[in-house]
């Protein structure tokens, strides 16, 4: 029984091991996602300026995302679900690019505009998918299932020392709770647990005039 104990618990810990790599990917993924979306907003908020493109009417667009942003998506939903306000936003945000482009704005500009408007959209897709589709639910059951394995076979190979089966079972089954349980408290990166991607401070809803 020794030596079946040992590529049981080998694979239990190759696939806890790639569930924990998903989960730290994905918090890093979300924590890249927020920064972008952060910084396509300020890249806006500089482009509507008098001094750029002078687009007054987009001050009113970027508070109404971004009140919608921390509202509904971060506020109320921790993300699993899209605010149509965001999205009416954005696509007035778009439609604001076409318009400077049909009234003779600088094509540079105004491709420039576009790109942020893109990088914006793509960077709160991101978020959403993260915050609605996190880890998947089948590695959990197969790490648990590898788990319950590693529970038989320990107790297997040691039918003949009882005392020394209970002791590595316990210490065995403390070790191996304490890292599902770590695990399961950061799976989600923007609700549990330990929330470790809190909301950008410059995603806060604003005021008009207070950009």
């Amino acid at each position: 029984m020794g030596p079946a104990f040992v590529p049981v618990t080998t694979i239990f810990a190759l696939f806890l091991t790639f569930l924990a790599v998903d989960i730290w990917t994905q918090q890093r993924t979300a924590i890249d996602a927020a920064s972008k979306e952060v910084s396509a907003l300020m890249r806006l908020s500089e482009l509507r300026e008098p001094a750029a493109l002078n687009v007054s009417q987009a001050e009113v667009l970027l508070v109404a995302y971004r009140n919608a942003v921390s509202t509904d998506e971060w506020g109320v939903h921790f993300n699993h679900k899209a605010s149509p306000d965001a999205a009416k936003a954005l696509r007035e945000l778009r439609m604001q690019g076409a318009r400077l482009s049909r009234d003779g704005s600088p094509a540079l500009m105004v491709g420039q505009w576009l790109k942020a408007v893109d990088e914006l959209e793509d960077a709160r897709l991101r978020r959403l998918l993260i915050g609605s589709d996190h880890t998947d639910n089948n590695q959990w059951w197969v790490v648990i299932l590898l788990a319950f394995f590693a529970y038989m076979m320990i107790a297997a190979s040691h039918l003949d020392r009882p005392p020394a089966g209970r002791l590595v079972l316990v210490l065995f089954s403390i070790a191996t709770t304490l890292a599902l349980w770590q695990l399961a408290m950061h799976t989600n990166p923007y609700n549990g647990g330990f929330t470790r991607v809190t909301m950008p401070v410059y995603l806060a809803a604003p005021t008009a005039g207070n950009l």
